[in-house]
This record gives C-alpha cells, structure tokens and sequence, in this order.
C-alpha cells in the first residue's frame, strides 16, 4: 500500500465477517454500543486482507471523528496515517523488520523505526523471524505516554514468526496491557497460537478468497501489460490458493509465463527437457538462496498443479501418481536447505525415472 492513500476497512475486499467484526468495535447504535477491545487476533491465510485490515481498523481508532467506521481523512491523525508517519501506529514485521544488530541499537530506535514510512523504505525479503529485541522495543514505546494525546496501536505481523521468547513476552503485556492501547496480531494458523494468547484476544477470522474477487483485485492492481492471458491466469488462480498475495506473487515472478514454461519442459510425455530455463529463472530472484528456494517451491506447486490438470483432462491419475514421489522428495530438498540447483536436477532425475517406469 502506498504511503499517500489512507488505510480504510472499506477497502477490504471478500472478507465480510471480518469487516462487520470490525465495524461493530467502531460504530456505536442504541442496542449495542461501540466497544474496543485491547487485542484482536487477525487468523487466515497470507495474502487474503489481514495487513490491509489492520492498517484499516488502527486509522479508524487513531482518527479523532471517524463516519460509520471509517476514518474522516481530514484530522491530523489521519493526515499522519496516510503519510505512513503516526508515532502512535507501531509496526513490526517478519518481512521489513525492523531489525536490529544488538540490544544496544535497539533500545536507542524510537518510533520513528516501528512505523510505516520506515517499513516502507525497507526492500520486502524473504520472511525472517520477528526478534524478541525488536518486539520488546516495541512494547517499551507502547508503554509511553501517546504522542498524539489519544491511542495508541501496535501490529504485529505475524505471530507465527516471533521468536518463542518473544511470545511469552507479549504474553505478558497482553495480560497488563498498556493504557489506551490495542493490539492486532496477526497470524496464519489459529492452532499454532497459544491458548494464553487466544483467550487475551477477540478473534476476527480470515478466510480465503474467492476467484472472482482475486480476478477483480488483480485487473485492478496490474497494468494493462502486466496482466495474465485467460489461460495463464487459470493457472495463478489455481496457485493463489484463495490468496491475493500469492497471485501477485505469481504474476510479478513471471510463474505464469516463464515458470511455466520451464515446468511444461520438465513435465514433458516424451521425456524432461534440461533444467536450464528452470534454474534461469530460479536465479532471477537473486543471489540469496532463501529467495531462490521460494522460486523453488513455487515451481514444484506449479508443476504440481499442472499435473493435477493434466490427469482432469485425460481422466486417469496413472501419470499424477508416478510423479508426486518426484515433487515431495523436491519440497522435502527445499525444507532441508539443500541447494536449488540439486533440487531442481533432482527433480529431473526422478521425472525421467518416472517417465520411463510408465510408458
């Protein structure tokens, strides 16, 4: 999200539990009045609106005259948040960080560092655990006075990757939380959270979207050149999973063009073609190996795919079956940090085998 637009809930899109949820903490009636809770607990899926929802939700709560749950985008607080500066809205990523060197660098950061303009100048990476240093700083401000004189909001995104101290360090603020102060974290999977930490919680479910919605998202987001042919994208919808995240991911990666391509070689009837235009494009994520590794997956969920497609269209699973060996001892490489360019001649190796045992 740009730093110029103002987060608002009513951008959210295909997530109308969660958005009632939060326009009932919002907007007060006569027969139930609006009430805030001190902790939200965002669960789903990657990539299906939990960030956008709290950005959303958190300018609401900071703006000082929001209309019918959304901010009024003319206070100073709402200027401050579609600047991405508000000293009061506090960030921490597993994805922009931010990080620090030791607990010396950490205890000197300010606000200024947990907000989203300085998010924003950070390059997006491979997710790394969220540090207990970063997520103790973070705490340590929340417990200071609001700089705007009102509330105070902290994201945290996302709990799955904080490290084990680090839970049970917001564990504790969230049983004495600060003052004023609300909490939205994030998470994938709800059963991977604490029972201690979903009990401090109101919990706002986030489910996977529907094909239209991530077709509309896309058509707007994407440029004209940018966006997939009808048959390249049946391909990102089917590998999005319900995920905007992820379908931008496909298409920005080239997945759907190049990717497949390359996979179309490897899965070949006659026989796999050389792992030349696989590795190629593998190695255009960079030279750091964490990023390679997720072009990796991202092939082997493709592949994967295609030959799930491939066994609809003939009406027998006999060519599926003999090459899901060859795509599970491929993730297994991936999680077991062996180098992509093994996995990918690995991958090679086992689909000839394949090819040959079946014809």
């Amino acid at each position: 999200m740009a730093s110029s637009e103002l987060p608002s809930i009513g951008a959210l899109r295909g997530q109308e539990t969660a958005t009632r949820a939060f326009r009932a903490a919002l907007v007060a009636d006569t027969s139930s009045p609006a009430r805030v809770a001190g902790a939200y607990l965002l669960h789903g899926p990657r990539g299906v609106g939990r960030a956008l929802a709290a950005l959303g939700f958190a300018t609401a709560l900071l703006c000082r005259a929001p209309v019918d749950a959304q901010p009024c985008g003319r206070c100073k607080p709402c200027h401050l948040c579609a600047a991405a500066t508000h000293p009061d809205l506090l960030v921490v990523s597993a994805e922009t960080g931010p990080r620090f060197r030791d607990d010396g660098e950490s205890l000197r950061a300010g606000p200024g560092q947990f907000t989203r303009a300085h998010h924003a100048g950070k390059k997006a990476g491979p997710r790394r655990g969220i540090q207990v240093r970063a997520l103790r700083r973070l705490l340590d401000l929340l417990s200071l006075s609001a700089a705007a004189g009102g509330r105070k909001v902290a994201v945290i995104d996302s709990l799955d990757e904080v490290e084990d101290e680090g839970v049970a360090t917001l564990l504790k603020s969230l049983e004495e939380p600060p003052r004023d102060t609300t909490f939205l974290v994030l998470a994938r999977d709800i059963d991977s959270v604490p029972d201690t930490i979903v009990s401090r919680c109101q919990r706002v479910r986030f489910r996977p979207l529907a094909p239209p919605v991530i077709s509309a998202i896309l058509a707007e987001r994407l440029a004209p050149e940018e966006r997939p042919r009808p048959e390249e994208l049946r391909l990102v919808l089917g590998l999005s999973q319900g995920s905007v995240g992820r379908a931008l991911d496909a298409v920005r990666s080239g997945l759907h063009h190049e990717g497949a391509a390359a996979m179309t070689g490897l899965l070949q009837p006659s026989g796999p073609v050389g792992v030349e235009a696989a590795r190629d494009w593998v190695q255009a994520a960079g030279r750091e190996l964490a990023a390679q590794r997720e072009r990796v997956r991202a092939l082997l969920a493709l592949g994967l795919l295609m030959a799930r497609d491939r066994a609809a269209r003939s009406g027998t699973a006999d060519e599926l079956e003999s090459l899901l060996p060859a795509f599970s001892a491929g993730l297994e490489a991936c999680d077991a940090n062996v180098s992509p360019d093994l996995v990918l001649h690995a991958l090679w190796a086992r689909v000839r085998r394949a090819r040959r045992l079946t014809t």
